[in-house]
């Protein structure tokens, strides 16, 4: 796809209402997720196989964060 047709069709979905941009976009969520390619990668994970160091500093974020934050069980 062109750069030119590619905006294009950025523009076509900014016109769009809010919700049915919000549909759009878990359509294309779900069928990326559900190719074969992304789950011969290991999903999401597997988009980031040659990104290690990104990897670890996310994990670390989060094992800190757990840690510092503690469980939230929406119970007042």
């Amino acid at each position: 796809m062109s750069q030119e047709r590619a905006e294009q069709l950025l523009d076509e979905i900014r016109a769009l209402p809010r919700a049915e941009r919000l549909r759009l976009v878990e359509r294309v969520v779900h069928e990326l997720a559900t190719t074969e390619e992304a789950t011969l990668a290991g999903g999401v994970i597997g988009l980031f196989a040659d990104e290690p160091e990104l990897i670890d500093a996310v994990v670390e974020g989060a094992m800190q964060a757990r840690e510092r934050d503690g469980l939230r069980l929406g119970r007042g």
